[in-house]
């Protein structure tokens, strides 16, 4: 009954909007093979989003357990965690443990897509890595998001490898045009992780760590993520040209990242209050552009 409750608990560390983020980013994947000619069936689908799931909520133990002592002195932030584990520490071995479980179901299931369902070694490959720089992120003493490496580390997860393991559970390999989508998306997965750590730059920059935000203040982090968010833009430009009845829409959604970033950049100040702000806009733009694009795509196939 005990270790029930405890789990109940520990349920709460989990980011319900980190979650759906990637599930859009699954989905889109899926839905961009099927529009390049691939068939995904039911339980495939599911299969490769449970990959995908074990792998996100296992960083979201791991990231609360070793990040707990910064944490204790970090803002409350409207896309930040529920600081839960500082809160009931008597919980902390059970979020390791549940992350080492949802990692290692992660990595069983694409070992299983792959012996069983006939799926290239690639992917066993992709989430290997993937989990690994998970882990890698906040684990000392590697802990790559204070070394400066963790908006790498991000983008590369939430743009590339999420609807990655989509594409090939739908069309069995990764082609030149989902390498091309891609680039955009590891764009916004920079701008994701550059707005998630906007809010954090005092307590940071007290423990040591050294991300963008530390680096150069916020001020030409929100400068640089509208330069980002224009990048991405262009690029979505160009992948359209390719097929341009298929993909016209790229552009136009792309606007809703390029104008949350020039408020965010207008707007910008030294206050925690205001960078939280920022931070919101500019995620809450992301999500919109995924969700817009998700049923875009799903629409052109129906």
């Amino acid at each position: 009954m005990r270790r029930l409750a405890g789990l109940r608990m520990c349920l709460q560390v989990i980011r319900p909007h980190i979650v759906a983020g990637g599930f859009l980013g699954y989905c889109l994947g899926v839905l961009l093979a099927i529009l390049m000619g691939g068939k995904i069936y039911f339980e495939i689908f599911v299969l490769g989003y449970l990959i995908v799931l074990f792998g996100d909520l296992a960083t979201h133990f791991s990231n609360d357990y070793y990040d707990v002592d910064i944490d204790k002195n970090a803002p409350t932030k409207t896309f930040g965690g529920s600081n839960f584990l500082v809160e009931h520490p008597e919980i902390r071995p059970l979020a390791i443990g549940s992350a080492i479980f949802l990692s290692a179901g992660s990595l069983f299931i694409a070992l299983l897509m792959v012996s069983m369902f006939g799926f290239p070694p690639l992917l066993l490959h992709l989430v290997a890595i993937t989990n690994l720089f998970g882990w890698l992120y906040s684990t000392p003493p590697v802990s790559l998001n204070a070394r400066g490496l963790g908006e790498v580390t991000i983008a590369l997860g939430t743009g590339f490898s999420i609807p990655a393991v989509g594409y090939v559970a739908t069309l069995g390999h990764i082609d030149s045009a989902f390498l091309i989508f891609s680039v955009p998306l590891i764009l916004y997965g920079l701008i994701l992780s550059l707005s998630l750590e906007l809010p954090d730059l005092e307590v940071d920059r007290e423990y040591g760590k050294l991300n963008l935000v530390v680096l150069i203040g916020r001020r030409k982090v929100t400068f640089l993520i509208l330069l980002t968010s224009i990048l991405a833009s262009a690029f979505f430009v160009f992948f359209a040209t390719f097929d341009f009845d298929k993909f016209w829409i790229l552009p136009i959604l792309s606007l809703f990242p390029i104008f949350a970033s020039l408020k965010g950049y207008m707007s910008c100040s030294h206050s925690q209050s205001k960078a939280n702000h920022t931070s919101m806009m500019n995620i809450s733009s992301l999500f919109l552009f995924l969700a817009t694009l998700n049923c875009f795509f799903l629409l052109k196939l129906i």
